[in-house]
């Protein structure tokens, strides 16, 4: 048996299919399994442990156009756009099945419905089996949180020596795709002043959030900050190490939650409603709660009242007393 998934971007949302493949595992233990992504998420599922043939994604018109000679018993979107639409349909499958995203329920939500809610993205990645398999799945059927296998990463990748091998290592994202999704930075720096002779501190992220960060922590010559510099191999590996980790509603919160690290999720203008809460029993959620939460579905450029009270009312020294909590656990 053949069996096609497909989630083109990005980390988090590629972390979050796990399930949903150890779910067609389970089922079909002989099964070949294909998972077709951008090429600079493939170590996402290469660190799946479910023995996965990777599909590189390339939007040439040869490459569309060779799909017409793959064949498939089973092809599973869930990412369901135009582009993995147009995959689907070129490619020959005996059963096609898409997720449902819950437009209307996420919309209400960020409308201000406090009355519902979405479990989690695996949940509704999940109604791709219930649709396919009801016999297996249902509405209720109990999701699995993603795992990725840390033992699969290359042997030879160099994890950056700690300076104070004494000390907890605290990996620091302060970054983020959307303004309402990042905690002040002034609450960052105070973080690691309230902090400083306690742990080892890293600051993690894209080249984008290095531009965000390049003075975080310019007081402190000790204090790396290696964002922009790793590739996502590296990035695991480092996160791996790492004893604690703080990040906002972004895909390196589902890295940690998916390595089951010890992790401080921080939610602005977004929420764990919407159902992008890190599955990780080892995960604290820090969310002012307001009314106005959450303002969109995946962050804006400010806020729309013009206060950022969600973030605001989130201060370092919350942040330093769940630190705390986490570290006495470990």
């Amino acid at each position: 048996m053949r069996i096609l998934v497909i989630r083109l971007s990005s980390i988090g949302d590629i972390i979050l299919t796990q399930s949903v493949i150890a779910e067609l595992r389970d089922l079909f233990t002989d099964a070949e399994i294909y998972f077709l992504c951008k090429s600079e998420y493939q170590t996402l599922p290469e660190l799946f442990g479910l023995d996965l043939k990777i599909i590189p994604y390339s939007k040439s018109f040869s490459w569309h156009i060779g799909l017409l000679k793959q064949s498939f018993d089973l092809v599973i979107d869930l990412h369901n756009k135009f582009s993995t639409w147009l995959i689907r349909h070129l490619v020959h499958s005996v059963k096609k099945a898409v997720y449902h995203k819950q437009h209307k329920l996420r919309r209400r939500i960020v409308k201000g419905d406090h009355s519902v809610c979405i479990e989690s993205t695996v949940r509704l990645y999940y109604s791709a089996l219930v649709n396919l398999f009801p016999n297996e799945f249902s509405l209720t059927s109990p999701i699995r949180y993603p795992v990725l296998h840390s033992e699969f990463l290359p042997s030879d990748i160099e994890i950056i020596p700690r300076i104070y091998p004494d000390r907890k290592l605290i990996a620091l994202f302060p970054g983020a795709a959307h303004n309402t999704k990042i905690w002040q930075l002034e609450n960052w720096e105070k973080l690691i002043e309230n902090c400083y002779n306690k742990y080892e501190f890293r600051i993690y992220g894209n080249q984008s959030d290095y531009e965000l960060t390049r003075n975080l922590g310019a007081d402190y010559n000790d204090i790396k900050n290696l964002c922009g510099q790793l590739n996502l191999k590296q990035l695991t590996a480092e996160l791996n190490v790492c004893d604690v980790i703080i990040s906002g509603d972004t895909g390196p919160m589902h890295l940690a939650a998916a390595l089951n690290k010890p992790q401080i999720a921080i939610f602005g203008g977004t929420h764990p409603r919407l159902g992008f809460a890190p599955l990780n029993d080892k995960a604290i959620i820090l969310s002012a709660d307001l009314e106005c939460q959450p303002c969109s579905l995946h962050g804006r450029k400010k806020c729309p009242k013009g206060t950022f009270e969600c973030m605001k009312l989130i201060t370092p020294e919350m942040v330093e007393n769940r630190l705390k909590e986490l570290l006495e656990h470990i």
